[in-house]
């Protein structure tokens, strides 16, 4: 009798999971039925100029390193004659992404519980982002994860084999996108022997460095377009936080860079796999330029801890998207939604993500209690600006 109830609950849990990785690969393929923004078309452009031999740094939209165009040029190779070349290299990207997404679903899974994990996988920031967006932000996510996830302690043992091989992930995290390009310092810092700092930051950075080789004959469009490339410099946080007098002098860029690093003395005593989290969330709180596809970048972290402020953080980037015509295609709602509204949603959604930010690591609450006034000037700006009722 023990035994089939076992087997049952066997069951159970691997039709619940059936079921989760099939909702989740539906709804994204689902999603895309409601088109796609410019990004798609920069990758289409990007792989007609490497398919032809030309320069994707030059150009100057394509902001990477070359890890994302070799894996579109390699979906453009797999062919079926009767589907139009073009949306079956759409159809292959998000596949491709899905599967991307179902892998941090399992290491989650493998790591935590199905909870978390679903809470990542079925997360609509995220069905969004790979089924309409098609960006590839979890890629290099999925790829440091897999590096830090099981790291328990506050250093690497440079004189073990696993942490050299996560450097070398990190390194080709950096190589598909570098949203983890401050991280290896954040490692550096928890470093005791001054060697090991030396060691932990040397060794991706060489990595990301190497990745350009091939592309030497473009070193100008590489540096302009790729190291000294500044996204949409609207910086919701530190225009709510800093005066504009300061953001001017000091430049939003190297207040985001000075803050993360920073905050990398302050998780210095936390395990590696924590101070991943907090970074993930970090990156995007402070950054000096935010798109709609950044705020899909803390979802691991955010499925890990959540609390209710992660889940208002959720709610909001779903009205947005719902809302914003260029983040889905939707227009959800009556009014005239224009970019104006879309850079005042930001700053109450990254003020919540910075509410459970705070929630974690803010045991007395005295900075959360000073941003809810903030919030509160916030919500009334909002209202002004285009008349909404309560």
């Amino acid at each position: 009798m023990i035994n089939i109830l076992s087997s049952n609950k066997d069951l159970n849990k691997i039709l619940n999971l059936f079921f989760i990785v099939f909702f989740g690969f539906y709804l994204r393929i689902f999603i895309s039925r409601y088109g796609h923004n410019f990004d798609y078309e920069m990758w289409v452009l990007n792989l007609d100029l490497y398919n032809n031999d030309k320069s994707i740094y030059n150009y100057g939209r394509y902001n990477y390193g070359p890890i994302w165009i070799w894996l579109l040029s390699f979906l453009d190779k797999i062919n079926l004659q009767f589907i139009s070349d073009l949306d079956f290299l759409r159809f292959k990207i998000i596949i491709f992404l899905s599967i991307v997404d179902f892998f941090i679903f399992i290491l989650l899974f493998k790591k935590y519980n199905l909870k978390i994990a679903s809470f990542f996988f079925l997360n609509p920031i995220s069905i969004f982002i790979t089924g309409y967006h098609n960006q590839f932000d979890n890629f290099a996510i999925l790829i440091a994860l897999y590096a830090f996830i099981n790291f328990e302690q506050n250093q690497l043992i440079l004189r073990n084999y696993k942490s050299l091989f996560c450097l070398f992930l990190l390194g080709l995290s950096l190589c598909t996108k570098h949203i983890m390009f401050l991280f290896p310092l954040w490692l550096a810092i928890g470093q005791k022997k001054f060697l090991d700092k030396i060691i932990v930051i040397l060794i991706p950075y060489t990595i990301f460095l190497f990745s350009f080789v091939p592309y030497l004959n473009d070193i100008n469009g590489i540096l302009t377009n790729v190291f000294f490339y500044q996204s949409y410099n609207n910086a919701p946080i530190w225009n709510l936080i800093v005066p504009r007098a300061i953001n001017d002098y000091i430049g939003k860029f190297i207040l985001f860079t000075s803050t993360i690093i920073i905050l990398g003395f302050y998780f210095r005593k936390n395990n590696i796999n924590y101070k991943f989290l907090m970074y993930l969330i970090c990156v995007v709180i402070f950054s000096s330029g935010i798109y709609n596809q950044y705020l899909a970048i803390p979802l691991v972290s955010i499925a890990i801890l959540w609390n209710n402020y992660f889940l208002i953080y959720t709610l909001l980037t779903i009205f947005l998207f719902l809302g914003d015509g260029d983040a889905l295609n939707i227009n959800f709602f009556d009014f005239d939604w224009n970019l104006k509204f879309t850079r005042l949603v930001y700053h109450p959604i990254l003020l919540f993500l910075l509410f459970g930010f705070l929630r974690i690591n803010d045991k007395k609450n005295i900075l959360l209690i000073k941003l809810k006034k903030l919030l509160k000037i916030v919500v009334f700006e909002i209202k002004n600006q285009f008349n909404l009722k309560n």
